[in-house]
């Protein structure tokens, strides 16, 4: 078994920053060093992988791929948009799996370019939890399509000594005038549009806004950046200012930070706002016509055994799938994320489409989102 890499690059920060904070711990071995004779090597099984950075060390937890000699392959995306690229770019026939955030698969399917999940070959898809299973994005009439195997939300990180009993529960509590100066944003386009969409607009769905609509919502980020302390390029630098005390609270976050937070000794909580979020699933996907399917749906697999998942909780920091892994966790890993109520999560944070990528029925594309957030940016 080896594992090779191909780095990508970074050319949209769509849910891309939350994997970009743990690219030095997920850096792996290179080349044909990780184990097995070089004659063994030559003669496994290739998977070729386009997945984000560190995703690909999910399934090499354990020796499930030397267990079946299979050399694994990864290409690193820095967007979503990237897999499509790349299938559509001469991707279909040769490459095998890929692990798009679940707005995504709607899309994949309707351009025929996702095997279907057969759940005979995938047995652990049993343990994974409704919230997850059942999500609407992953199943197109009643054919599954994906297999989640981490996800997050967007809460609001505060700072339990300056809030005490006043804990907050909405996000317009961040236009108090005693937060004034005292809270941050992340530099995420889409995470920022869509809260700011949940809580400005009248839109059925975040994510599917009109022009005017997006206009509201981005008018929302300007009039609360004018209130709020920095907008920082990234989840470790919006760590780093709660932990020395430059800001309390967060517009949007990542339950992961709590953990950032603590590492430089201070104690932060997090809140899903009576408004809601935005939640991200991500998931593996078997590419159309893939060359090593029956290897694919075992891999698949693999990422919801104990062994994989635990790994994506401890090591990955990253929130999990499975019922049974979860009650393996240590209590640190377990303590970052809503495991105990993931029922009240589902009412909390929304799995939300990916926004247009084409004009259609009247709603803006993700291009006028990121016309619009260079206006925020610029105010």
């Amino acid at each position: 078994m080896t594992k090779k890499k191909e780095s990508g690059l970074f050319i949209m920060r769509s849910f891309a920053s939350r994997r970009d904070v743990l690219k030095g711990a997920a850096i792996g071995t290179a080349g044909l060093a990780l184990s097995g004779s070089l004659s063994k090597a030559l003669a496994a099984t290739d998977i070729n992988m386009v997945v984000w950075q560190g995703y690909d060390d999910a399934f090499t937890a354990g020796t499930f791929l030397e267990d079946n000699d299979l050399n694994l392959n990864a290409t690193y995306i820095g967007s979503n948009d990237e897999i499509l690229t790349k299938i559509s770019a001469g991707g279909r026939g040769s490459i095998d799996i890929v692990t798009p955030y679940m707005g995504y698969v709607p899309l994949m399917v309707a351009a025929d370019m996702l095997e279907p999940i057969d759940e005979a070959n995938v047995p652990n898809i049993k343990n994974v939890l409704p919230v997850f299973r059942n999500d609407p994005n992953i199943a197109i009439d009643g054919t599954l399509y994906a297999v989640p195997f981490t996800w997050g939300a967007a809460p609001m990180l505060y700072d339990p000594a300056f809030f005490g009993d006043n804990i907050p529960t909405s996000w317009h509590d961040l236009e108090k005038p005693e937060l004034e100066d005292k809270f941050g944003f992340s530099d995420d386009p889409i995470g920022n549009i869509t809260i700011a969409a949940i809580v400005a607009t009248d839109a059925a769905v975040a994510t599917e806004l009109t022009p005017e609509q997006l206009t509201q919502a981005v008018d929302y980020l300007i009039m609360l950046k004018g209130k709020a302390r920095l907008v920082a390029t990234s989840w470790g630098e919006l760590a780093d200012a709660m932990a020395r005390d430059e800001i309390v609270a967060t517009f949007s976050g990542w339950e992961t930070m709590k953990k950032f937070v603590a590492d430089k000794g201070k104690v932060v909580e997090y809140t899903y706002p009576k408004e809601g979020t935005f939640a991200w699933l991500d998931n593996v996907c078997v590419v159309k016509d893939a060359p090593n399917i029956e290897a694919d749906m075992a891999l698949a697999n693999y990422v919801l055994t104990d062994q994989s998942q635990v790994f994506v909780g401890e090591e990955m920091l990253q929130g999990i799938v499975s019922e049974e892994a979860i009650k393996a966790l240590s209590p640190a890993a377990a303590s970052l994320y809503p495991y105990n109520d993931m029922a009240a999560f589902g009412e909390q944070a929304t799995f939300f489409p990916f926004p247009p990528l084409e004009e259609r029925d009247g709603l803006a594309t993700i291009g006028q989102w990121n016309e619009e957030y260079e206006r925020f940016k610029a105010a």
